[in-house]
């Protein structure tokens, strides 16, 4: 077996030209190897902005959705509340589209899925150390808020059952039931005006992001079968002012 053995180096000069070699060969490789990184991570981030434009093109129905059907849901409330007081209240008299939009029951606002998981995701594969600080601060704060409507139309969903008796013409109001009634009608007027401003804030920081669809493509949607949230009469007016004005932001 041959054994090449190192030659010796002539000097400091030689020495150096070797030193250099190796030296850039391996800032070389590093170079490399960090441009291949940054690549493969510029990649993953432009998946989880096309995924979080899609998530947050829903939110923004849905939150439009409730900024078009507020009133009329309010409107609703306040025939309860009537009901609720009249001096012989009966139940079983509501009509189904008391208030200017139709419902199945004496009350129920649209329970929806507020979807986080493009942004869990962004946070779990480590997406989220890639992004711009400023934008990762402003759509972690957005998803944040969009958690927050997930839990309180949830409490709204669980919230408005408890109006169902209305509907029952057996039932005879007494007076601590409509005391009850009457409680139950303000937590769910409570609910509405809030979901309603925290919708606004929700709109307001998708259009910060560049994610706010077209009114006009979401009122579209917001005809179809599936939220006939257009049918309430004053969706038009008030989709118009849907995003919130005046609300802080670092965008402009």
């Amino acid at each position: 077996m041959d054994i090449h053995k190192p030659k010796p180096w002539r000097g400091w000069r030689e020495f150096l030209k070797e030193y250099a070699t190796i030296v850039i060969g391996v800032l070389t490789a590093l170079a490399f190897e960090q441009a291949v990184e940054w690549l493969h991570w510029q990649g993953k981030v432009r998946l989880a902005e096309r995924a979080i434009q899609t998530d947050l093109a829903l939110t923004a129905d849905l939150a439009s959705e409730r900024v078009a059907l507020s009133r009329c849901l309010d409107d609703r409330l306040n025939v309860l509340n009537a009901l609720v007081e009249a001096t012989h209240p009966s139940a079983g008299l509501l009509p189904a589209d008391a208030g200017g939009y139709p419902m199945p029951a004496p009350y129920r606002a649209p329970p929806r899925a507020w979807n986080t998981q493009a942004w869990e995701g962004v946070m779990a594969d480590g997406t989220y150390a890639h992004l711009k600080p400023d934008r990762a601060r402003a759509l972690s704060l957005l998803y944040y808020t969009v958690g927050n409507m997930r839990e309180a139309n949830f409490a709204e969903k669980n919230e408005a059952p408890d109006l169902d008796v209305l509907e029952d013409k057996a039932i005879t109001l007494t007076p601590d039931k409509r005391v009850e009634l009457l409680q139950h009608i303000a937590k769910l007027r409570w609910f509405n005006q809030d979901l309603t401003k925290v919708s606004k804030q929700i709109l307001r920081r998708i259009d910060d992001a560049g994610y706010l669809p077209p009114l006009k493509d979401t009122e579209r949607r917001l005809a179809s079968e599936y939220s006939q949230a257009m049918m309430c009469r004053y969706a038009k007016e008030d989709l118009k002012d849907r995003v919130l004005k005046g609300w802080f932001t670092l965008h402009r």
